[in-house]
């Protein structure tokens, strides 16, 4: 009697053993993340991708998605469409469901057909292109698209009483400033005048500069990166600009500040991202983003963390862990974001505020909601 006991409590613990140690060794869930890492403003994609990593080292630490941990599968594009294209075939060969990228509206539009084409979910925070609005297909985003941003611009100017308005516009990436462009000319009753020139290829700022202030403008809008609007406004500074000046989302980054340094000061920035948020979540975050990167949170990153922690409810919620399964799962309810209340309609489009948020002494403002 004594052996058989001995025997079933034996096969019982070893019965919980096996179910254990299947347990632990569930396969890892992988997702796909494309972002430029290396070209002009790769510093962006850098706190894009710490944003998605601090936000699954939560998720790993919480259980995983089902039982199973995430791995993130990062590629860098260079900012190219050539390299958006290699980087996305690559992680399309490794069979994840979901891409989330890219950081560019040029590198998207090239990236959409080819992975969605696969029922593979494609999702971003800052592809801002209208030409993937009203689509119901498999792509998502939790940033407004240009449309919404040209409104919110031509009545913020109209408000600050602007008749004329220069619009430098970096071609490095078309299929966001001019999409931009075209939003703000639809909307705003006052006279556009724009200036073009490509980052990466040589860059004459005195023309540039002369070109911006030919006309007298009452504002300019910068439609370029980080660096480049840094150093923009350094030269509207010393070429004795006193006119309001803006800029968009894809400037909202720590690098601006390093780079426009005083000259910086009142630069209004047309985003949906609120560096205000008066929250234990976001304090939270912060305080996370710190002690994992040594770095402060900021707009980047913050997108990414609440995209990613939205994603990882719909793959728990999703009926099947594919393109068109993850995507009914997201469209389904509303979402508490780290940056507020936020829902997609059923073309996977954002539902959320713009803001106006401008710089004082050196620190990004939330001046008002448009």
């Amino acid at each position: 009697m004594f052996f058989k006991k001995t025997t079933l409590a034996f096969c019982a613990l070893l019965c919980c053993l096996l179910l254990y140690s299947c347990h632990r060794q569930r396969p890892a869930l992988k997702i796909g993340m494309v972002v430029n890492l290396s070209g002009i403003g790769g510093a962006g994609g850098e706190h894009c991708r710490n944003g998605v990593l601090l936000a699954i080292k939560e998720i790993n630490e919480a259980g995983g998605i089902r039982g199973r941990p995430v791995e993130l599968l990062v590629r860098d594009d260079q900012g190219t469409i050539q390299g958006a294209i290699k980087a996305d075939m690559e992680l399309i060969a490794q069979g994840v469901p979901v891409i989330i990228g890219h950081n560019r509206s040029s590198t998207t539009l090239a990236a959409y057909p080819i992975i969605t084409s696969r029922d593979i979910l494609l999702i971003t925070a800052c592809s801002a292109t209208t030409r993937l609005s009203g689509k119901e297909d498999l792509f998502f985003r939790t940033c407004v698209d240009c449309g919404l941003y040209g409104r919110k611009s031509s009545k913020l100017l109209e408000g600050k009483g602007v008749a004329t308005l220069a619009l430098l516009m970096d071609m490095a990436n078309p299929g966001f400033v001019t999409d931009y462009a075209s939003a703000v000319q639809r909307y705003f009753s006052g006279q556009v005048y724009q200036v073009h020139f490509k980052s990466g290829s040589g860059v004459d700022w005195d023309e540039i500069i002369h070109d911006l202030l030919l006309h007298e403008p009452d504002a300019v809008m910068l439609l370029t990166e980080a660096t480049m609007t840094g150093i923009a406004l350094q030269k509207l500074k010393a070429a004795g600009y006193k006119g309001l000046r803006l800029a968009s989302l894809w400037a909202q980054m720590p690098e601006l500040l390093q780079y426009a340094s005083e000259a910086g000061e009142d630069l209004s920035i047309i985003t949906y991202i609120n560096p205000e948020l008066n929250s234990s979540r976001f304090e939270m975050f912060k305080q996370k983003m710190s002690s994992a990167f040594h770095e402060e949170a900021n707009a980047r990153s913050a997108a990414f963390y609440e995209l990613m922690m939205i994603l990882a409810h719909a793959l728990d919620k999703a009926k099947a862990m594919s393109g068109p399964g993850i995507a009914s799962a997201l469209i389904s309810e509303r979402y508490e974001g780290l940056m507020g209340m936020l829902s997609f309609d059923k073309y996977g489009d954002v539902i959320r505020p713009v803001y106006e948020v401008t710089i004082k002494k050196g620190r990004f403002v939330l001046e008002r909601k448009i």
